[in-house]
């Protein structure tokens, strides 16, 4: 009688398993079919039964239904309400995730690799799904809540073997941290990045600004000649790098990097006004306001270059108002000179600072230009027009 039992037994779960067997190659064929609903509740029975759920076809199909499942709810609305699906969509793309990291795992333990083609070309969809989902979490203000969620891209993005995701999640970590104002963890972040030769131009920006403010200047242009081998069409960086040798009295290398860029600048206005704030930093009056009436010419309704002219005549302005400060008393003949010199020019600046705040009525760096323009002019009105915006941003 024992025997008979156990051979019945036996029978029982041999049916069994072929009948979970059957189940994985049915929801298999209810995907293909777009079956989606019929297809999940196949391949989670399958995925739970002793026979099947050690099998790494088990858990790639798994993962393949999970994710068509998200694709088909971004792509064809009609199809996926008929699935009648109670299932968030993020956590469906989860599960695909969690299938295929199994189905991996199953294969690796079994030195086999019947199915890591197509599950890293199934991870990657997921991936940039759930890239999107954390992107759009940042993009609403929720910066604390992105990162573990850009953390775990970068998990999934390396076993996909995505070096662009890995590194567009990695930046978006380092942007979140700037965001919370947590610098350090953000350096951190911008430093890995430069290591890793990341082509995103912003955290070589960033991290030049955070070593300049921390006076490591030599760190600091480090940062930039990195940028410019790895994104050598960067006018910003390589303008950013001129200003840099500029300010540690590197003239020389300052005159190669604009030569540099004059020859991207042409008609680009863009790049053309960089250039001229260049040769304004480097005390080049002349070439600098030649640059910025060759972008004006380009461009007229622009900020950059009404902006630039504005800060050269102001600045022209000061200096003269400095330079008068320093004569001796005696030479009231020059000291007047200078100074009537020195309102010719703010004069000179007044309608290139108003063109921006024509544009850019809020536009704070112009607002107290103009401020201390008008106090020095005695335009009272002008002034009391200025100071009164300047004080409504200082309350919201």
């Amino acid at each position: 009688m024992k025997k008979v039992v156990l051979f019945v037994a036996l029978l029982a779960f041999g049916i069994s398993a072929t009948a979970q067997t059957m189940k994985v190659q049915s929801a298999y064929a209810d995907m293909k079919n777009n079956r989606l609903a019929a297809a999940m509740k196949n391949i989670d029975a399958a995925c739970e039964h002793e026979s099947t759920k050690s099998d790494a076809k088990t858990w790639h199909y798994a993962g393949l239904i999970y994710a068509k499942f998200v694709e088909v709810s971004q792509t064809d609305e009609k199809l996926y309400k008929k699935q009648k699906n109670n299932t968030p969509i993020p956590e469906l793309a989860e599960k695909s995730k969690q299938a295929i990291f199994k189905s991996i795992e199953i294969e690796r333990a079994n030195q086999t690799n019947e199915y890591i083609a197509a599950n890293t070309n199934t991870l990657n969809y997921i991936v940039i799904y759930q890239f999107d989902q954390a992107l759009n979490t940042f993009n609403s203000g929720k910066y604390a809540e992105s990162i573990p969620l850009f953390e775990d891209v970068v998990k999934s993005s390396i076993i996909a073997r995505n070096k662009e995701v890995e590194m567009k999640a990695n930046f978006c970590i380092a942007m979140a941290y700037d965001a919370i104002k947590d610098k350090e963890k953000a350096v951190d972040m911008y430093r890995k990045l430069v290591k890793a030769n990341t082509k995103e131009e912003p955290v070589y920006i960033n991290l030049f600004l955070a070593n300049k403010q921390a006076k490591e200047m030599d760190k600091a242009i480090n940062v930039l000649k990195a940028g410019v081998r790895n994104i050598p069409t960067s006018y910003q960086i390589l303008g950013l790098l001129a200003g840099a040798y500029i300010e540690t009295g590197n003239k020389e290398e300052a005159a190669k990097v604009t030569e540099q860029l004059k020859t991207m600048s042409e008609g680009k206005p863009e790049v053309i006004v960089i250039v001229g704030d260049i040769l304004r930093d480097a005390g080049d009056t002349e070439g600098a306001i030649q640059m910025y009436n060759k972008s004006l010419q380009l461009k007229p309704e622009q900020t950059e270059s009404n902006f630039g002219l504005g800060v050269l005549y102001f600045n022209w302005a000061v200096d003269l108002l400095d330079k008068a400060d320093k004569l001796p008393l005696e030479e009231t003949q020059e000291y007047d000179k200078l100074k009537e010199e020195a309102k010719q020019k703010f004069i000179l600046a007044i309608p290139f600072f108003e063109k921006v705040l024509s544009i850019k009525q809020k536009d704070i760096n112009t607002l107290n230009a103009l401020k201390v323009i008008y106090s020095r002019l005695e335009m009272a009105d002008k002034y009391k027009e200025v100071n009164a915006v300047l004080e409504s941003l200082k309350n919201k």
